[in-house]
């Protein structure tokens, strides 16, 4: 039977279109939502729903969406965001399906698609059980996709300016729209071409130390860092700012006892444009005695950096699970899906300084397989891999039917390139009073 699928927010780019497409093709009726100008540049043709009024307006708009088309299943990109967070709360009352997309735990060549949510909010990887849901996963199976996928970061960068165009220029057709970040295409403009001026000064400036350390020439820690605004650190941990979290991890490392190591802290590359934290680190390291074990680096290789590292300190960044697979020891000080015995450190970081322990390799291959089994897919958000669907992933089978299965093949019923828009069907909702009665209005054109 086919499935009624609301989509919400995507990453940027056509990602959402293509995988609506695709579930179209299996028979699926499909309605997206639009939150801003971006998400409206790249879903503006089919079945979809602009919402332009407050964000109080959000939760019981979304609701009456959801009973009133006889939603199923949820997909959306980013678990933390304040509108998904409600939607989410709102399905799971309903007991309508939620799957969320997000950038691969298994990287390069996967996106992560969960039911439920990601990271903090996961349930494939909840930590009571997990050992013995590990036990029977077979790690000699090939019979997996992993078609490789190549450097996405320029197309990554031009989907990123697009949508940030496309919202600023139809900020007025969403006026009341609120962003988990900024939208502002000028400002946001100015920090991808400072990010791109700094790469350039960095590989010059930082070049000698970035060698120096790669040759192994002394022994380090690993701090890699997240960027500044990243909603995991906001919501799965106890770090408010990536500031404190180096006070922290800097001030635990100065009294831990090892002066034959250095701590080797790594910027994120996403967030070169908007920080610099050179003069923290300087500050920190004066405060601490650590001006000569105490570096700061940029776009340093970071698996050979793994490689040659005393150990790995970070908060949930899936820069952990690259840790592991180099078989250097995790600590993980937020809430992470391997933050589980035997593969990241259980001990308080003062000890995880002394004895950063081993990491059992079995384990984490079996771990690493039951990732790619049960919530990777093999492709990337931003392009297509070879051999793809519509949607541009290479869906492994157990996957494909439980995304697209059971449907049929058959056509939709109905107009799929109608069109419901609140603000030009002149039907915006305004709240008043503790007890709102808020539908959608029926288009009769729409077939969902």
């Amino acid at each position: 039977m086919p499935r009624n699928i609301l989509l919400l927010q995507g990453p940027v780019g056509p990602f959402f279109k293509k995988f609506a497409n695709q579930l179209e093709s299996h028979g699926h009726n499909v309605l997206k939502v639009n939150l801003n100008g971006g998400d409206f540049y790249y879903f503006r043709s089919g079945k979809y729903l602009n919402f332009n009024s407050k964000a109080s307006v959000w939760p019981a708009w979304i609701e009456s969406v959801m009973v009133g088309r006889q939603i199923d299943r949820i997909y959306l990109f980013g678990d933390c965001r304040r509108y998904h967070r409600q939607a989410i709360d709102i399905a799971r009352r309903l007991g309508v399906e939620v799957y969320v997309f997000e950038e691969g735990y298994v990287r390069p060549n996967y996106v992560t698609l969960e039911k439920g949510g990601v990271n903090g909010f996961t349930t494939a990887c909840e930590k009571e059980g997990f050992h013995e849901r590990l036990e029977n996963i077979d790690t000699e199976n090939t019979d997996v996709p992993s078609e490789p996928v190549a450097n996405v970061f320029n197309q990554a960068a031009r989907h990123c300016v697009q949508y940030y165009l496309a919202a600023s220029v139809l900020s007025q057709m969403f006026k009341n729209y609120e962003h988990h970040r900024s939208l502002n295409i000028f400002t946001e403009g100015l920090y991808w071409i400072r990010s791109g001026l700094r790469k350039i000064t960095y590989r010059f400036t930082q070049r000698k130390l970035g060698e120096y350390l790669l040759a192994n020439n002394e022994k380090y820690f690993l701090l890699p860092l997240q960027v500044h605004n990243d909603m995991q650190v906001r919501k799965h941990s106890e770090f408010v700012s990536i500031e404190k979290y180096l006070e922290y991890v800097i001030s635990s490392f100065s009294n831990c006892g090892r002066d034959e190591c250095s701590l080797v802290v790594k910027h994120h590359p996403y967030d070169r444009g908007y920080k610099n934290y050179a003069a923290i680190i300087r500050k920190l390291a004066l405060v601490y005695g650590l001006e000569n074990r105490l570096h700061y680096v940029h776009d340093t290789d970071l698996p050979k950096l793994l490689q040659n590292a005393e150990g790995s300190v970070l908060i949930n960044s899936t820069v952990g699970i690259s840790s592991l697979y180099h078989d250097t020891p995790v600590k993980a000080l937020g809430d992470a899906i391997y933050d589980i015995e035997g593969l990241a450190s259980q001990a308080p970081l003062e000890s995880f300084w002394k004895n950063p322990g081993v990491i059992d390799r079995d384990l984490f291959n079996r771990f690493r397989r039951y990732l790619i089994d049960k919530t990777q897919v093999n492709g990337s958000l931003y392009t297509n891999v070879h051999n793809a669907d519509e949607s541009g992933l290479k869906w492994p089978a157990a996957l494909a039917e439980e995304h697209y299965g059971q449907g049929d093949s058959r056509e939709v019923e109905g107009n799929v390139v109608s069109i419901f828009d609140l603000e030009e069907e002149s039907k915006l909702v305004e709240v008043s009073g503790e007890h709102p009665e808020l539908e959608p209005a029926v288009s009769k054109k729409v077939a969902i």
